[in-house]
């Protein structure tokens, strides 16, 4: 032992009973840390088990009618949840397929097409209905540059979809709306008239019946004309 040796230098004798000494406090908060991160991992462990499954069974339930839709316009499309390390990045990836030749694309700004992207949106919306918490939902011109055959099949799903009783309300904007396109009871069409076509300085109440004559009567005055 050094307090054996006449030689030691007191001083260092010192320096080891201190080095000893911080050496088990360190040791101690070590293993007071080590028992706090077993602790925390436990702690994560049991809160992400409470809301993994009930968000993996909703974003599945989401997934498989997105899938249907899609099926219905002859494209593939699924709803993922994106999984990370780093639950920040924890997101939704949505991945669609238009054309035979391509794989099941992620969804972004750039890859897809205008009326791609707005075809996937209000699939996306019609998927979520009956299954998220929401009064309405309101869609601005989603038809626009959609070709005829998706928007038609695109407005029966959501004709369809949205008036079923318990569900949310949508309010669909759009300028402009296919011919002959499927309505029932349980919806609303509000018409705006506006525009240099209108003369509003005559005091005439408005007249829907009268617009669709005057339209008509136009349309076979140039039908005759091309004839």
């Amino acid at each position: 032992m050094a307090e054996c040796t006449n030689e030691v230098d007191p001083q260092v004798i010192k320096e080891y009973t201190e080095r000893k000494e911080e050496i088990e406090m360190y040791s101690k908060e070590v293993e007071a840390n080590q028992q706090k991160l077993v602790s925390l991992q436990q702690r994560l462990t049991s809160l992400h088990e409470q809301w993994y499954e009930p968000v993996s069974s909703l974003v599945e339930q989401i997934n498989e009618k997105f899938r249907v839709f899609f099926a219905t316009l002859k494209c593939c499309g699924e709803v993922l949840l994106a999984e990370h390390e780093d639950y920040e990045k924890w997101g939704i990836d949505i991945k669609v397929q238009f054309r035979n030749s391509d794989d099941l694309k992620r969804l972004t700004s750039s890859y897809q097409s205008g009326g791609e992207k707005s075809v996937s949106t209000i699939l996306y919306l019609l998927s979520l209905q009956g299954l998220t918490d929401c009064p309405f939902r309101v869609v601005d011109e989603i038809n626009q540059g959609m070709d005829p055959r998706n928007e038609r099949k695109v407005f029966e799903m959501m004709a369809k979809t949205a008036t079923v009783k318990g569900t949310s309300q949508y309010f669909l904007i759009t300028p402009k709306l296919l011919p002959d396109l499927d309505f029932n009871d349980r919806m609303t069409i509000l018409a705006i008239f506006n525009g240099q076509g209108l003369d509003n300085s005559k005091n005439e109440s408005f007249s829907i019946e009268k617009v669709i004559a005057e339209d008509s009567f136009r349309q076979s005055q140039n039908g005759r004309a091309n004839n």
